[in-house]
Parts: structure tokens; C-alpha cells; sequence
């Protein structure tokens, strides 16, 4: 463990052996170049600017009509419910879950800025990204948080690049950085839990290593929390590296639908299912009533590396609300290759399928709308692939045809969600969202048997 201004501990969190003290210097580093204030105002106004009012209108006028066409089919094709029960019946829940969604979402609130500015302790777990980790810390201590109250706890799990290099010269030009040095890659979940024991702040805000905060995001991701009924909230982010490539526009497209419609609802009934890694804050308290359980998770019976932010956010959501505040903005990078990508969402779905039957044990004692949200989705997806062939697949070789209400019911969808990111952005590749959707039919979506199979995989999914 590396410190200067912070006192060192006197014995290690895990082990409670005694620590060694030795005196180190380092040269002092080069100033790292950071953006300016316009800098960064150009760069939300490219994140977020609006299209003009007509062409608003056009876009929601299509994406209504062609929701209404994708119901009238349904109500139309009454007879599909008789012969083909099972494709009927998933696209009539199907497409009144994503519609419930919008409305839900439609009463989020963002918690209201009181100015609370409590002790924060920013957890930066890092794995070989040595190209990338000098930005994000100077990035977190650039973002307006008041000195005296931050602090930030760095790890490097063991990386094989210049990873703790970056990290020491970050050090040198800010001496409230502890930095944390694992010998052998650990896991992310143990980079968490060692950062949690040494933290000092009330709350601790979780910051991937590839993770870039704006200024105020921090202290507006405070603010939720002055209820203290709340243990958890989760920031906003945005794909930085979106202009890269088709994967990294159509995630971006993803990710807007999933924060700005999936959180925003859930948030409405304090019940965000899952605090992203890449930008969430925690109560430390919470965190740590729980933390022994989480270290030690078992999957099928053995002790692994298994615990994620997934797994944490919903041993908290047990007791506590847990919320999104769309106006604490980040970016990350995304995967910018399909295998990355692919074994990223073999990882996320290991992650959904493992904690699914744990969460639902006490769903039910939330409010009936988020409680019937959740079932609904423990057995979707695990269906949606079988319903796939049976509508794609098996019925037009039946029948001689495609099940029209199934294909315009996704097409329905995808357009709305898709046109809704562009009216809402001004961000020209919707169209990706059609990507999203044609890449999870015909391969993502069958990951989740994979997930099945391979449940005690240990890899944090999109490194080596």
C-alpha cells in the first residue's frame, strides 16, 4: 500500500498482521493535461443536443404509430393465441413491459441538489489499463469534489503493464490517492473489498478504471442520499469511444435505453436492480454489514471470485432504496471488438442468472410494480430464445409464413426505444438500435443457456 497524506493502517484489512512502514520517494510528475472548461461543455453539448421541434414530432409520430400498429396486429390476430399460445402470449408481455417502462420513467425525478457534501472515498479497481487510469484519476479529483473530503483508493489487481507506474505518478501530484498493489490478480470483487475496509469516507462512489466523471458528478451523486432510507444510487454514462466504431454506437444506443428508461423506472419505486460498476456510490455502512457475505459467495457450492456489482446492490435493495440520478454524468469506454464485447455479456448474464432466485425471495416485499416487473423478467429472457425459433423459425415453415405481430411487435420496439435516444440526444445513430436487436436475436440472446453452463466462471469478463 502506497500513501502520503493519508495515515498508512498499522495492519492489514484482511490478514490483521502487522504492517512494515518503509519510506519511499518519487519523482514528482508531469502535470497531466486536462480539458478545459469549454472543453467540457463541448463535450456534453455533442452528448446532448436536442434535434429541432419538428422533427421531434416526426419521430415520436412514427415510433407511436408504429407501436399502435404492432397492438393492432396483436388484437387483430386474436387466433394466435390458440395456435401459437406461447409466441402470443410473450409478445403481448413482452411489449407491455418495454411500454410500461416509458410511461413509468416518464414520472422520474432526479434527487433534488441540497448541497450535502459528506466524507467520499472513490474506489478505482484497475487490471491493466495502463493507458487509460492517469485520466480517470485526474478526472475524479478535477470534478469539484471539496479536497478535504474526498478521498481515493486505487488498486491494481495485479496487472502485467505500467498500470502502478500511472498510479504512483497520479500519487506524486495528488497526495490524498492511496494506491493499493496486488502482487496476483485477486478479482474485482476483492480490489472492492479491500478499498472498503481501508476507505475513510461515508459513502464510497465506484469508478471504473476506464470511467471519466464530468465536474459536479460527484457531488450531485451525494444528494440522493440525504435520504437515509437510501443505501445505493447509480450515475449516468454514456459510451465515451461511441464515434469508434458500429459496436461501440449501437452500446451507446444500448446504454441510453437502459439508464434513461430502465433505471429511470426502477428509480421511481427505489428499486435500481443493479449499480453499474462504472459510475455508483454506495453508504459504506451498508456495504460493509455485507461485505463477509459477498467476499465469500458460492456458486454451486464453491468459493470463487463471484461477487459483482450486481450481487452487492441486491443484497442491499434487500433493506434499503436504491436509486439513479440521471443528472450525475460520466463516460466509459466500451468494448470496441465482438469477442471483448461477447465475453462481456457472457459475464453480465452469469452475473443476471446467479443472483435472479436470490432477489426474488424478497422482491415481493416491495411496491407490487417493480415486485411483478422483476418475475417477469426472471423468466423472459430465459424463454425469449425458444419463443424466437417458434415465431422465426418453426412457424414460417408451419404456416408458410413469418408471425407478423412478433416481427412488427420487435421492429415496434426497437424504433421506439431507438428514435426515442436520437430525439432525446440528437445523436444521429439510432439506427444501431436496429443492430442491438438483429445481433440479440440471431446470437446474444442464446448466451444465457452458455451462462447456464459455465456459471463458475471467474474472469471480469472483458480483460486479456
Amino acid at each position: 500500500m502506497h500513501v502520503v497524506e493519508t495515515p498508512a493502517p498499522t495492519v492489514c484489512p484482511y490478514c490483521q498482521r502487522l504492517l512494515t512502514h518503509e519510506a519511499t520517494a518519487i519523482q514528482l510528475a508531469d502535470e497531466f493535461p486536462m480539458p478545459t472548461i469549454e472543453e467540457v461543455k463541448d463535450r456534453l453539448g455533442k452528448l446532448y443536443s436536442r434535434p429541432s421541434k419538428v422533427l421531434v414530432a416526426i419521430i415520436s409520430f412514427i415510433a407511436m404509430f408504429m407501436l399502435g400498429w404492432a397492438i393492432f396486429l396483436q388484437l387483430r390476430s386474436a387466433e394466435n393465441y390458440w395456435y401459437q399460445p406461447m409466441v402470443s402470449i410473450y409478445s403481448l408481455f413482452a411489449g407491455i413491459f418495454v411500454v410500461s417502462r416509458f410511461i413509468i420513467a416518464a414520472f422520474y425525478v432526479a434527487p433534488k441538489d441540497v448541497g450535502y457534501s459528506p466524507t467520499v472515498t472513490v474506489l478505482v479497481p484497475c487490471m491493466n489499463e495502463g493507458e487509460v487510469i492517469r485520466q480517470t484519476i485526474e478526472r475524479i479529483f478535477s470534478a469539484g469534489y471539496p479536497e478535504e473530503r474526498l478521498e481515493v483508493v486505487c488498486v491494481n489487481d495485479g496487472s502485467t503493464d505500467n498500470t502502478l507506474l500511472e498510479m504512483l505518478a497520479a500519487q506524486t501530484r495528488h497526495p490524498r490517492l492511496v494506491v493499493v498493489d496486488f502482487e496476483k490478480n485477486r478479482g474485482l470483487c476483492h480490489a472492492w473489498g479491500v478499498s472498503v475496509l481501508i476507505a475513510r469516507g461515508e459513502f464510497m462512489v465506484c469508478v471504473d478504471s476506464d470511467t471519466f466523471i464530468f465536474p459536479g458528478s460527484l457531488q450531485k451523486l451525494m444528494q440522493g442520499f440525504v435520504d437515509p432510507s437510501v443505501g445505493g444510487v447509480s450515475g449516468h454514462c454514456d459510451v465515451e469511444n461511441a464515434n469508434a466504431n458500429l459496436l461501440t454506437r449501437m452500446q451507446d444506443v444500448r446504454y441510453y435505453f437502459s439508464y434513461k428508461i430502465m433505471k429511470a423506472a426502477e428509480s421511481v419505486f427505489g428499486t435500481v436492480s443493479c449499480l453499474p460498476g462504472c459510475f455508483s456510490a454506495y453508504r459504506r455502512v451498508c456495504v460493509l454489514h455485507v461485505l463477509d457475505s459477498w467476499l465469500n459467495a458460492k456458486v454451486m457450492g464453491t468459493h470463487g471470485n463471484f461477487a459483482d456489482d450486481r450481487s452487492l446492490t441486491n443484497k442491499i435493495l434487500k433493506d434499503y432504496k436504491i436509486l439513479y440520478d440521471d443528472e450525475a454524468l460520466a463516460t466509459t469506454i466500451a468494448p470496441e471488438n465482438w469477442r471483448q464485447y461477447t465475453r462481456q455479456q457472457a459475464r453480465w448474464m452469469r452475473s443476471y442468472l446467479r443472483e435472479i432466485i436470490k432477489t426474488g425471495r424478497f422482491m415481493w416485499r416491495k411496491h407490487p410494480v417493480p415486485s411483478l416487473s422483476w418475475y417477469a423478467m426472471m423468466w423472459m429472457p430465459i424463454i425469449e430464445p425458444v419463443v424466437m425459433v417458434q415465431a422465426l423459425v418453426i412457424g414460417p415453415i408451419m404456416a408458410g409464413h413469418v408471425t407478423a405481430s412478433y416481427t412488427i411487435g420487435v421492429v415496434a420496439i426497437t424504433a421506439v426505444w431507438s428514435l426515442h435516444f436520437w430525439a432525446s440526444t440528437g445523436r444521429r445513430w439510432w439506427w444501431a438500435g436496429f443492430v442491438f436487436t438483429f445481433s440479440y436475436i440471431a446470437f446474444y440472446s442464446w448466451q444465457i443457456y452458455w451462462a447456464l453452463l459455465s456459471l463458475r466462471g471467474k474472469k471480469w469478463g472483458t480483460r486479456g
